[in-house]
């Protein structure tokens, strides 16, 4: 290293971003010090520091401070409220990222640590990027308004409404947003004129509300919400579920531009999945594993889909992944009334149906060899009959058919 010049020395230097492996290199010589000085990136991870992490604090301290170029912070060990002021003070000039495991939801934490540690993050009001995790926020954070910050991230936090709108409130300028495994949440409006990304995963019995406004929407992940308004979007994948309750109400404008939906949970009001469903002529690629519909605590199956109609209606359909609920409902009496030898599901080329009862075999057999004589470009049509409740001399039968099938056209697979 010492024949190489400064310049180079330097690059491979900035590549160093682990504290550990900065402290070692800042001990080796006095330029080596300088250079490390300068890096870009730092990053401190959970094991950092004592068992009391009264050391992993000072450390951190002491490491930013000596920065003076400092864009990207990583602080997963303990850190106080106090070290926190003299960082962003220290580097708000050119601090961009800021990523913190804040883990106020330990048992020890004081009440007030996650308000503390999160008023002090309006020090740094050019930040771009925000991660945090394991935030407890009952009140919302006294912040200015981040007009830079586009990228907001917080995992597995526990929220109540007023500080989650205030959180929303001081970052305008979102284009990504990010709350991954948040509770405590009952109703949340997100009205953002620049977002086009957005997941949104909340933690907890499935029953909150939430209200999207944003207009340049094109990627939308949602989780746990009962009901969902989604304003004037311009969506091109669109995902809701809720695996721990219902789905109640589902309101959505047209989906021109949508690609890609997915639809999961135990039971959707039936309302809902043909409010998604019918909104979206354009649509490539569909998943449907919801088990029931019905209101209330009534677990109902899904009623008649008239098989035409539904390729039809999604004539630009490429692939799909339908669980044993909509397979049913393509599989009933009237199903295939509208049949002709001259319909054809031009664009489709993948699937996969699950099988979950031998109910009504004959209907859904009849199904499937329409699905494989109606696609002229199908490649793979996979059927699960792994999870088929009644293992009895009906299911047999029909999977005995099912494998008749399978050697009569090599596209079909049995798993």
């Amino acid at each position: 290293m010492d024949v190489l010049p400064d310049a180079i020395i330097h690059h491979v230097l900035s590549n160093i971003k682990n504290a550990r492996d900065v402290a070692a290199c800042s001990c080796v010589c006095k330029k080596w010090k300088e250079f490390m000085s300068q890096s870009l990136i730092l990053h401190f991870p959970r094991n950092l520091g004592d068992e009391k992490n009264a050391c992993s604090d000072r450390i951190v301290t002491r490491m930013v401070l000596s920065m003076t170029a400092l864009q990207r912070l990583t602080v997963f060990c303990h850190f106080s409220p106090i070290s926190l002021v003299a960082w962003l003070s220290h580097a708000k000039s050119t601090l961009r990222h800021l990523e913190l495991r804040v883990d106020d939801l330990a048992e020890k934490q004081p009440a007030n640590a996650s308000v503390l540690k999160m008023d002090e993050l309006s020090n740094c009001s050019q930040l771009q990027v925000l991660q945090l995790w394991g935030v407890l926020l009952s009140e919302k954070p006294r912040w200015q308004t981040f007009l830079s910050l586009h990228t907001l991230e917080i995992v597995g936090a526990r929220l109540k409404d007023l500080a989650l709108h205030g959180i929303l409130t001081a970052c305008p300028a979102l284009i990504n947003l990010t709350l991954l495994g948040c509770s405590g949440v009952q109703y949340a409006t997100v009205a953002m004129a620049h977002l086009k990304h957005c997941r949104l995963d909340f933690y907890g019995p499935g029953d909150c509300c939430i209200k999207i406004v944003a207009p340049r929407l094109e990627h939308l992940e949602v989780q746990g919400a009962a009901c969902l308004h989604v304003g004037e979007q311009n969506l091109r994948h669109l995902s809701v579920a809720n695996n721990a309750g219902r789905v109640k109400w589902l309101e959505i404008g047209a989906l021109y531009n949508l690609k890609s939906l997915s639809l999961r949970g135990v039971q959707w009001c039936w309302e809902s999945v043909v409010t998604a469903l019918g909104q979206a002529p354009a649509l490539e690629d569909l998943s449907m594993k919801v088990e029931f519909c019905g209101k209330g605590n009534k677990l109902e199956p899904f009623p008649e889909v008239d098989f035409v109609d539904f390729f039809t209606s999604h004539s630009k359909l490429k692939s799909f992944e339908l669980h044993g609920a909509m397979f049913a409902a393509l599989s009933q009496k009237n199903s295939l009334s509208k049949l002709t030898p001259f319909f054809s599901i031009d664009n489709l080329e993948r699937g996969s149906l699950t099988v979950r009862s031998p109910i009504n075999a004959d209907q859904k057999l009849a199904t499937l060899e329409a699905l494989l004589k109606c696609s002229p470009k199908l490649q793979v049509l996979v059927v699960k009959v792994s999870q088929m409740k009644n293992c009895d001399a009906v299911a047999d039968l029909l999977f005995a058919r099912i494998a008749e099938l399978e050697t009569k056209h090599g596209c079909l697979r049995i798993e």
